[in-house]
């Protein structure tokens, strides 16, 4: 199956089934920027990203008092959410403001084949348990020059409109939010929590590399 042989209005609608309150924070600009991308051949076969341990981690942290936000690598997150999904019933929003480009930094044909396959297995999941899953490799403060030269920059930060204000997060009776990723956070991840910890709980989570 070729790119141009998927139908991203209704792929996009897929992934948005359930989100409810937090349909908000899932982004069209990844189908949106899909449509004028090259047509190429989909990966249907390559490595499955998610992890046993991570999804354990996930299932372990996720309660009715808890938000959870995934701060992952982009093909990782894709895999996790559709095992999430169809395995757990646990919903997920996939946080990608991402606009695809061939020559772009962020985002390749696997990861736009993870997205698209994955989505077209998505099982129908109405479910009060949700996860919100971001790319942690959104953008690289440690690329040299010379790299982007040829390249379209296309990293992007979350900014205060892209994760939930703690005033929503208590309306929809949250107490807290779990923060699960590897290695050190980024600075607009943490400026999030910076802005947030003053009114609610923030819980770090790191999981193993």
């Amino acid at each position: 199956m070729k790119l141009q042989d998927v139908d991203l209005r209704k792929l996009y609608r897929t992934w948005k089934s359930g989100l409810g309150p937090f349909q908000g924070f899932f982004r069209s600009t990844p189908f949106v920027s899909l449509q004028t991308y090259e047509n190429f051949e989909l990966k249907a076969g390559s490595e499955n990203k998610c992890r046993q341990d991570v999804v354990d981690k996930i299932k372990e942290n996720l309660d009715e008092n808890n938000f959870t936000i995934v701060d992952l690598p982009l093909n990782e997150i894709l895999d996790t959410a559709l095992v999430l999904n169809n395995k757990y019933s646990i919903k997920p929003i996939l946080n990608i403001n991402l606009l695809f480009h061939p020559f772009g930094i962020v985002g390749d044909r696997v990861g736009i084949s993870k997205l698209i396959n994955n989505g077209l297995k998505l099982n129908k999941v109405n479910s009060n348990k949700i996860v919100m899953l971001i790319p942690s490799n959104r953008y690289d403060n440690n690329l040299e020059v010379k790299y982007l030269e040829d390249k379209l920059n296309n990293q992007y930060g979350v900014g205060e409109d892209d994760l939930p204000y703690v005033n929503m997060l208590k309306e929809l009776k949250y107490n807290g939010v779990v923060i699960l990723t590897r290695g050190e956070l980024k600075e607009d991840l943490r400026a999030y929590i910076d802005s947030i910890s003053k009114d609610i709980k923030v819980e770090i989570i790191r999981v193993m590399l």
